[in-house]
């Protein structure tokens, strides 16, 4: 019997190309937390966003440090190992002080910096993942956007990003630019009545991009906004409202088809910062937890997911002298946990980034503390899986692999109620299908853009194959 799965559903929530492996189950008690790598200054400090991966390394960015003192780009094993320096910034040559993440499309990383380039209002650049090819793309200044804080997302033609300050008002943009660097064009001027000053990354859900600003609105506390890819339409789907309301988000938001999700920094009924949920036509918004300073306070970074918990930092709070948590949450607000709490004096503290996961290990950056330079770490922190990962006797394909309309999935045995659940790059399980019987399973690429998904096939409490879904092709 062959099972035929379309996946046009995963269109409208593919958040960009960035080649991370998140397949996360719900962890247990007792992670394992493991220091990767500390900061020293010659090798970076302070970073201030998140890793992506190529499956084999770890690749960030710091805001400081390097040669110049103005940021490095790193790669690193996930044991800790092979730490290799890509590039120090240098200030007008190539930027300085990147403050989001880079994002990579299989052949180069791309990035912004929040300074430096030409008119010193920061850069778009790319590079290859052995540190060759580094290109400034585009240069920030005055009226198009300057200082970017955030990162870049993709739908395979275009990059799509924001800056925090210059534009019409001084208030930020939103832009978009071709791959190569050439097309550049504002869509969207912010301004303190529609929201202003984001810090966070765009949420590309088909041709719709959501985001968040830091001020701005009815109470210039911050909106949640939509604006098409094309830049029309824009509209705020919800204004942040008062102190006891959430407010002052930093962070990006997340979807899983039907709920936005994110964080504040601010607000909430502790004044640590919340986490809220809203649905993508801007009903249905609602406080889900309010971070208190045990739990962790002041959440920065973005939310991962993996459909049932969500799961990421707080910069403050926590049991050790205020130096920030890891937490999950289920995605209805139900059965908070912290699975861990930083000890700036060992483990560094203060991370202002987002999580990614391998489906073993989550992994971040501390921007400060490691109880010898105080200039922030690399970690993992280990998961528990509510999964027998005892594998069966069976041998799997998949052909073709890069795919550009359809493939075909293929086993030894007879699958019998079998599950194929397909993940994005954010770890977001965005495809689940059950009671799968026979020997092939055709997947169809639908209107999906180019880029790198993940899926695993189970049956039962087992573990049948997990492997990479690439797309080629427009």
């Amino acid at each position: 019997m062959t099972q035929t799965l379309h996946l046009d559903s995963m269109k409208k929530i593919f958040l960009g190309l960035t080649v991370a492996f998140f397949l996360i189950v719900a962890p247990e008690a007792n992670a394992q937390f493991i220091k990767l790598l500390d900061f020293i200054g010659t090798n970076g400090a302070s970073p201030s966003g998140s890793f992506v991966s190529d499956g084999t390394f770890l690749y960030g960015m710091t805001s400081l440090g390097g040669t110049n003192n103005k940021g490095v780009i790193f790669k690193i094993k996930t044991d800790g190992s092979g730490y290799v320096k890509l590039l120090d910034f240098a200030g007008a040559t190539n930027g300085s002080n990147p403050d989001g993440s880079l994002f990579y499309d299989g052949t180069f990383l791309y990035g912004m910096t929040e300074n430096g380039g030409t008119n010193n209002g920061g850069v778009i650049f790319k590079i290859k993942p052995d540190g060759t090819g580094d290109t400034v793309l585009f240069n920030f200044s005055g009226l198009i956007g300057l200082n970017p804080h955030g990162s870049l997302i993709s739908d395979g033609n275009f990059l799509f990003g924001m800056t925090a300050n210059g534009g019409t008002n001084n208030n930020g943009v939103i832009f978009k630019i071709n791959l190569d660097g050439t097309g550049y064009s504002v869509l969207n001027n912010f301004n303190q009545v529609l929201g202003a000053n984001p810090h966070g990354d765009l949420l590309l859900d088909g041709d719709s991009l959501y985001g968040l600003t830091y001020t701005g609105g009815a109470s210039l506390y911050g909106v949640i906004f939509k604006i098409a890819t094309d830049g029309t339409g824009y509209s705020k789907l919800y204004d942040f409202a008062s102190v006891t309301d959430a407010h002052n988000p930093l962070g990006s938001l997340i979807t899983d088809s039907i709920f936005l999700y994110g964080t504040t920094i601010a607000g909430g009924q502790n004044n640590s910062g919340a986490i809220f949920r809203i649905k993508r036509d801007g009903t249905g918004y609602s406080i889900i937890f309010n971070m208190g300073y045990s739990d962790g306070a002041y959440p920065y970074g973005s939310l991962i997911s993996d459909g049932t918990y969500l799961y990421g930092t707080t910069m403050s709070g926590g049991i050790n002298n205020g130096a920030g948590t890891i937490f999950k949450i289920k995605t209805d607000g139900n059965v908070f946990s912290k699975m861990y709490d930083f000890n700036s004096n060992t483990d560094g503290g203060s991370p202002i980034g987002s999580l990614i996961s391998d489906g073993n290990f989550l992994y971040g950056l501390a921007s400060y503390g490691d109880g010898l330079n105080i200039l922030g770490t690399a970690f993992k922190l280990g998961l528990l899986t509510d999964i027998n990962e005892d594998k069966i006797e069976n041998h799997f394909t998949i052909s073709p692999n890069p795919f550009y309309t359809q493939t075909v999935l293929r086993t030894d045995n007879l699958l019998k109620n079998a599950t194929f659940t397909v993940y994005n790059c954010f770890g977001q399980s965005v495809k689940k299908i059950k009671n799968i019987t026979g020997q092939t399973i055709t997947l169809f690429r639908d209107n999906l853009p180019s880029g790198l998904y993940f899926y695993r096939l189970t049956e039962g409490n087992k573990i049948l194959s997990v492997d990479k879904l690439v797309i080629i092709g427009n």
